[in-house]
């Protein structure tokens, strides 16, 4: 029998397989165990960012948003305890939690929490090595902001101007109906806008039907006088847009605070806070009806739906005696409806007396009847948020000394609105809100053209109308409705930019 020889046997390369299996066993085995305490590891921090994500929103409740910081930190804080002592293998006493809340724009509306843990998994084959466990960490972020309580003061244009019509049809027909071929008065060629006068019968109503204001169904053959004609008054160019369907900037804008009102209540009601936010309303408009100046039309009210139907009918056009005349100093509110009172209470009026939009004093009295705001939040001692809400055309008619627009007799002056009291207002932490209802060029009026169009298209100092509203407006909070657009979309739009950012103020 013949063995191999030494070298034959070193060169033998059989079982070599078992040899190198048998001593890489121990390595594959633990690192096996390495991967399984990893994968468990992994699924221990799936559920302690489960348990972060739980405390964050736990501090982010509506409830827990009328709580303090404090109190939302430490729901944060046992909602992520409560989660994690369920899950055995976290190693006890190795739990770091840090939770952090603030108030973004230091407003107590707003909040962002964030939830960060460090802990370790108790390894299960890598402690045969002194591994005994591994290190995980994880974060979680997130914020909300809840819908402040504000109170919204309504500041609304009724001067003679707002009696534009509503659309460029509306427009032309009312310049036809007054146009010199209507009447004896061939130095304008038909008005823009339908003046609401007491005085008739003169050259501003010149070829105006007559009526009987008061049995509007009787026949006036044109003359005041006669049997058949008792009561028979000629129409001013207000009545005669009427008579005609013609719709008033006026109108619109009464009907479009109806839809604000309607809109502000629906809001509240689809509200998923709780609860939802509180809205209360005032309306105040430009001029009273027979004089100018900050006339109230609905106290401060929580039921504004029913408070502006019954306030409405008094939101009317300011009247004047004649086209240019205002009525006498002194004269005071009357019940509409007969021209006996309408003479009684408004008995004349002079050209100087003419200052149709006062806007330096009813911002300085809109200044005064708002109180400072609050934050907006149902804590304690806290107060709603203030909101200037202005719907205008932004001009100023009156006697100002030193005029940044045009000038006509008597001291009488146009100009865009003093953004000096804007200022004022919105230095106390008050928002103003503006819709500007644009001028159309009506240049075939001669008041428009010299009055309106130098500051309305090519402005005096570069203050036009435009500019000098939107510098007064808070940030964001300018929009324009011009003839014929929506101005109920546009005043609803508008409410909802306002309540939309309010959280972001403070």
């Amino acid at each position: 029998m013949r063995f191999p020889s030494l070298l034959a046997f070193l060169k033998d390369r059989r079982g070599n397989v078992a040899m190198l299996y048998a001593l890489t066993l121990p390595v594959l085995m633990f690192g096996a165990g390495f991967a399984i305490d990893y994968t468990h590891a992994q699924q221990v921090q799936t559920k302690l960012d489960a348990a972060a994500d739980a405390a964050v929103l736990a501090a982010l409740t509506p409830t827990m948003m009328e709580q303090p910081n404090a109190t939302a930190q430490t729901a944060a804080t046992n909602v992520f305890n409560a989660e994690a002592s369920t899950i055995g293998s976290v190693v006890t006493g190795k739990t770091v939690l840090t939770i952090t809340v603030t108030n973004p724009g230091n407003s107590a509306l707003n909040r962002t929490v964030t939830v960060a843990y460090t802990a370790a998994n108790t390894n299960i084959f890598a402690g045969v090595l002194g591994y005994s466990a591994l290190g995980i960490a994880g974060t979680s972020t997130a914020s909300a902001s809840l819908a402040p309580n504000i109170d919204f003061y309504l500041l609304l244009d009724n001067s003679p101007s707002m009696a534009l019509p509503a659309t460029t049809s509306g427009l032309n027909l009312i310049v036809s109906l007054t146009s010199p071929a209507q009447g004896s008065d061939t130095s304008y060629t038909g008005c823009a806008f339908a003046c609401h006068q007491v005085s008739t019968g003169n050259g501003d109503t010149a070829g105006n039907p007559y009526w009987n204001p008061n049995n509007t169904s009787q026949t006036c053959t044109g003359a005041q006088s006669g049997s058949t004609n008792v009561g028979c008054v000629q129409m001013d160019d207000y009545q005669l847009a009427k008579s005609n369907g013609i719709l008033l900037r006026i109108d619109e804008l009464n009907t479009g605070v109806t839809t604000l009102m309607s809109t502000a209540s629906s809001t509240t009601s689809a509200s998923p806070q709780s609860p939802p936010p509180a809205y209360r309303f005032a309306a105040n408009s430009i001029d009273a009806t027979y004089s100018t100046g900050f006339t109230s039309l609905m106290s401060l009210t929580s039921n504004y739906v029913s408070g502006w139907s019954t306030a409405s009918p008094n939101f009317q056009l300011m009247k004047m005696w004649t086209n240019n005349n205002g009525c006498s100093p002194g004269s005071s509110a009357a019940v509409p409806g007969t021209t006996a009172n309408d003479a009684l209470y408004c008995t004349g009026g002079t050209a100087t007396n003419d200052q149709e939009t006062n806007l330096d004093g009813v911002m300085t009295s809109a200044n005064t009847l708002m109180p400072l705001p609050g934050g907006g939040t149902n804590t304690a001692g806290d107060t709603p948020q203030e909101v200037l809400f202005i719907v205008t055309d932004g001009v100023a008619d009156e006697q100002n000394g030193s005029c940044n627009g045009t000038t006509s007799g008597g001291g009488r002056c146009y100009e865009p609105i003093n953004t000096t009291l804007c200022s004022t207002i919105k230095a106390r932490g008050i928002r103003i809100a503006i819709l500007n209802t644009t001028y159309l060029a009506a240049t075939n009026d001669n008041w428009y053209n010299s009055y309106i169009e130098p500051i309305n298209v090519n402005p005096v100092s570069n203050s036009s109308i435009r500019n000098q509203l939107e510098a007064c407006a808070s940030t964001n909070l300018y929009a324009e409705a011009g003839v014929g657009d929506d101005l109920s979309a546009a005043l609803t739009n508008l409410f909802n930019t306002v309540t939309n950012t309010a959280h972001l103020t403070n």
